[in-house]
């Protein structure tokens, strides 16, 4: 083969140079880009021109040789940021305004525009999940501070899903996503003993060591939400505690309950999990304009900020997922719920009842496989409106699990306005005194022995689960008052007696009882024969008896929500209806009579009008008397 010709940009090179690192080495070396992709051509020609065929090959595996994959791992080189929070060991990449690294053909690339870096090691005390915090700075001006953000492993670990720290102001994209992964990877690889282990929670409240969140220092809050990083910030002792103290002494000397109320309800959020009960609501309702959200920023202000515009006071607007979560993040402080009205759909008002009062959320699948972990909490549920949010519909659970208290017109404070503007510039001091005394086990005794005591002087005829509710509110109220207060104002077992209920009242078939009597009063004209009636008929009138007809009985209920076959057992046990029947003691039975209609012997729901239990009883006992004759189509077979 004859010796070829120099070609311009490349030096003289025989066949037998090509099975050498020489000319790939030449091609490597020049650190313009450009020019280095007009030598490769270059020498790839003069190649093929001397009968070499694998140049490319070659020139792959030299690059292969070159790449500074394992230089990475093992160079010894230091981040040099600007005010750098910790200095870490960044193997070949360049740490100084930006990151920069030598790729494969000797260039420098750049790997992302500005200063970032893990400098904690976070993991979950409870879950065990481990995150890194990552400190990043952007700008030139030199007082820009180092911002932090706490980020899963598995974000840092994917490429798409690193992308989303975009939203925190890092200069992550697309292109440079696979860079950032790489290079964040080794800095917590070949740092990971030097970063500092932090422990944190994902929610407030009580914590296995008996510690309380957010008032421990050496652990954090890492639930991934900004919104409830904002409100864990906030629980913090600010302005002055006199004006505090001064302003809250003034509400429990003044006249409104509910007020008391609803401070005394915030107190009682973290004894709920102590006294071993469920979670519970306080709802107040009434005109508007009395103050009842200036109430919630009383509850709010024992904790941290009560600004409705700094995040802790939530609306019922959310969705029920977004409750739930908030309820979680919460854990033992009270959850604080405003303008109940907001909700179009009275159903829903048992549902997040329900939902709420069962402590824990939803079981859902994981993505990977198995169940998500299930998030709980043990607190108090304070909630306003212009409404009740038990309905006389709901069930008998959502009922027993709320304490009512309707304010009516009456004001909670003499100023609301005054008392609101000061709650947002004077709070966050009573709630670490309270649950820092809980510590204690004597005050933990002392406590359960009250809350023992109101439980047994508000026992009889009001329902069990509300009677358990307001006997730790009571608890937390006297507590409150021994700790912090001084003030010998705590609330009486009477003074909350008027808002519980009764076990009568806790029925739901009760409640729908009543409700009927007034209905069918208020419809009076569907019992009469003739044309004022509208065309529709729905039964007859008897003395204290109405009688509907069973269809038109069926659809009112349900249309309101009731189950009239759950209410005409209840009814029929309870003695409030008539029945045609065989006897006592007979398995044949029926929850209807017939009577006469229109001129027709129809079967009808024959509701006794008188709530006298044992007139009832011997009116129902002389209509037995008076057994008649029923088709086949009222027999249960």
């Amino acid at each position: 083969m004859s010796e070829a010709q120099a070609t311009p940009l490349i030096g003289q090179y025989q066949l037998e140079d090509f099975y050498t690192d020489k000319p790939y080495a030449e091609v490597y070396n020049e650190r313009n880009r450009f020019m280095q992709s007009v030598m490769l051509n270059k020498m790839r020609d003069l190649a093929v021109s001397l009968g070499f065929r694998g140049f490319m090959t070659q020139w792959k595996a030299y690059l292969s040789s070159q790449r500074s994959d394992q230089q990475i791992d093992d160079l010894s080189n230091d981040t040099a940021f600007e005010k750098q929070p910790m200095v870490l060991q960044c193997g070949s990449y360049t740490c100084t305004d930006r990151v920069t690294r030598i790729n494969e053909f000797g260039m420098e690339v750049e790997v992302i525009s500005h200063p970032i870096m893990p400098v904690k090691r976070v993991v979950n005390i409870e879950t065990q999940e481990a995150k890194l915090e990552i400190a990043y700075i952007r700008g030139s001006k030199k007082d820009t501070a180092w911002k932090t953000c706490i980020v899963s492993r598995e974000q840092l670990a994917s490429s798409q899903r690193i992308i989303s720290l975009a939203n925190q102001d890092i200069a992550v994209n697309s292109e440079n996503a696979k860079e950032v992964v790489r290079f964040l990877g080794l800095l917590e690889s070949k740092n990971y003993d030097k970063l500092p282990l932090q422990n944190s929670v994902s929610h407030l409240g009580w914590l296995s060591d008996g510690s309380f969140m957010p008032f421990v220092e050496n652990i954090s809050y890492d639930g991934g939400s900004a919104e409830f990083s904002r409100i864990c910030d906030s629980f913090k002792p600010t302005g002055s505690a006199d004006k505090w103290m001064e302003l809250v002494k003034s509400v429990r000397a003044g006249r409104s309950v509910p007020a008391r109320i609803a401070l005394a309800a915030s107190f009682a959020a973290p004894l709920v999990s102590i006294c071993n009960a469920l979670p519970f609501f306080v709802h107040l309702w009434g005109t508007q304009g009395c103050g009842k959200t200036v109430g919630l920023m009383l509850a709010a202000s024992v904790w941290g900020n009560p600004d409705l515009g700094a995040g802790y006071i939530k609306s019922f607007g959310g969705t029920k997922v977004s409750q739930e979560l908030y309820a979680a993040f919460c854990g033992n402080v009270p959850v604080l719920l405003d303008e109940l009205q907001v909700i179009s759909d009275r159903k829903m008002f048992d549902d997040i009842i329900y939902m709420l009062c069962e402590g824990m959320s939803k079981g859902r699948g994981a993505k990977e496989g198995g169940l998500q972990l299930q998030r709980r909490w043990s607190t108090c549920m304070i909630t306003t409106g212009e409404m009740p949010i038990v309905q006389s519909n709901s069930g008998g659970g959502a009922a027993v699990r709320t304490i009512e208290v309707n304010y009516g017109g009456e004001p909670l404070f003499d100023d609301a306005r005054t008392v609101a503007n000061m709650l947002k510039e004077n709070y966050g001091f009573a709630g670490r005194v309270f649950v820092e005394a809980l510590r204690d086990p004597e005050v933990v005794d002392a406590m359960k022995a009250q809350q023992k005591k109101f439980y047994s002087k508000l026992s009889g005829d009001i329902q069990d689960k509300q009677v358990l509710s307001a006997s730790i509110l009571l608890a937390a109220d006297k507590l409150a008052e021994v700790l912090i207060f001084h003030d010998k104002k705590n609330l009486t077992v009477d003074e909350i007696r008027p808002y519980l209920v009764t076990q009568k009242e806790a029925d739901i078939n009760y409640r729908c009882y009543q409700w009927m009597l007034g209905y069918f009063a208020a419809n009076l004209r569907r019992f009469d024969s003739d044309d004022t009636n509208g065309g529709e008929i729905w039964g007859t009138k008897k003395d204290n008896v109405t009688y509907v007809i069973k269809p038109i009985f069926e659809r009112i209920l349900r249309s309101e929500g009731y189950s009239p076959g759950a209410f005409l057992t209840w009814a029929r046990r309870n003695r409030k209806i008539l029945c045609d029947d065989y006897g006592e003691g007979s398995r044949n039975r029926r929850l209807t009579k017939r009577v006469t209609v229109g001129g027709r012997s129809t079967p009808c729901v024959a509701i006794i009008d008188n709530d006298e239990e044992e007139e009832a009883r011997e009116e129902e006992k002389l209509e037995y008397d008076k057994y008649v004759q029923v088709e086949d189509a009222d027999m249960p077979f």
